[in-house]
């Protein structure tokens, strides 16, 4: 049996959660899955699944051979792309996902460019502010805020970006602008439902945090619809600033609290150990990093991404 095939129904057995989803996307049969699995647990000497037919996780030494074969899959696919590097620009496809915020504003159009740039790549995104299930969905690359919880991918800081305070002139003039963080406690502040949302705001005035406890009666899935309800009057929200500059310069949102700092957001982009030194990882990687670099080159002190 050859041990390369074994190894990619063991990997996709790990990301899809069963045999059977590994069967139907390989067009064998479900026994089939498991004879791959099984004569890689003989050859090792070893158990990498704790069921043999209908897993539920894997064994410690089950961990640390699917971690390593991520690897060896990633090395294999990234010298079949050396060959051609030279031969052709980057093809293939790429399945990305992202929040909607920053997917909308600022990822979308960068990878409308790019994909005019290299028009033999497929790109497939998914703006979603829930956690992507790198596994189950198949993505490559995924952009977040955080990194807990995808300690198996590759990350690259991208860059921190400024959060803001504000509100429109309407609800400031209808209920006052407050002057110090705990005077929120009496306005009506936007807020985020989503699980891994943080719920504290924290103000920082160059000797001391604030953290006043913030209330809303309209929380929302969405930066955009915050922003959004905030045009309306519906109350105070906290925005990147790439997300509300054009709203500020307008005059349609106004800033608060100007005399304290917020804690700035880092963006990551992540991906797949199996994509590193692939000719469009990398032809991604520069060209993101070049259009931040003109983000900055371009903006003022985080009109832009910061």
């Amino acid at each position: 049996m050859d041990r390369l095939t074994s190894i990619e129904i063991f990997v996709r057995a790990v990301e899809l959660g069963s045999f059977a989803a590994v069967a139907e996307e390989r067009g064998i049969s479900a026994q089939m899955v498991g004879k791959h699995v099984r004569g890689l647990e003989a050859s090792i000497g070893a158990k990498l699944l704790a069921k043999s037919t209908r897993f539920q996780s894997l064994t410690a030494v089950g961990d640390q051979y699917y971690r390593r074969c991520l690897v060896v899959l990633g090395e294999l696919k990234a010298a079949q792309e050396d060959i051609y590097r030279n031969m052709s620009e980057p093809s293939g496809s790429l399945k990305i996902a992202a929040g909607v915020n920053f997917g909308i504003k600022a990822l979308a159009p960068m990878l409308a460019q790019f994909q005019q740039q290299y028009p033999q790549l497929d790109i497939d995104l998914t703006l979603d502010n829930s956690p992507p299930d790198m596994k189950k969905e198949g993505y490559d690359i995924i952009f977040r805020e955080q990194l807990v919880g995808y300690e198996y991918l590759v990350a690259t800081k991208l860059r921190s970006y400024k959060m803001i305070a504000c509100a429109s002139p309407a609800y400031l003039q209808r209920f006052g602008t407050p002057t110090h963080p705990d005077e929120l406690e009496r306005h009506q502040c936007l807020l985020s439902n989503l699980p891994q949302a943080p719920h504290k705001w924290r103000f920082y005035d160059g000797q001391k945090v604030s953290t006043p406890k913030v209330s809303s009666r309209f929380t929302m899935n969405s930066g955009q619809a915050m922003m959004a309800a905030a045009l309306e009057g519906a109350g105070i929200t906290l925005q990147p600033m790439f997300q509300v500059s054009d709203a500020l310069s307008e005059g349609a949102l106004m800033p608060i609290l100007q005399d304290y700092t917020l804690p700035e957001v880092e963006l990551y982009m992540m991906y797949r150990p199996s994509l590193r030194n692939t000719a469009r990882l990398t032809a991604l990687q520069e060209f993101i990093r070049q259009a931040f670099v003109q983000d900055s080159l371009h903006n003022d002190g985080g009109r832009g991404f910061k």
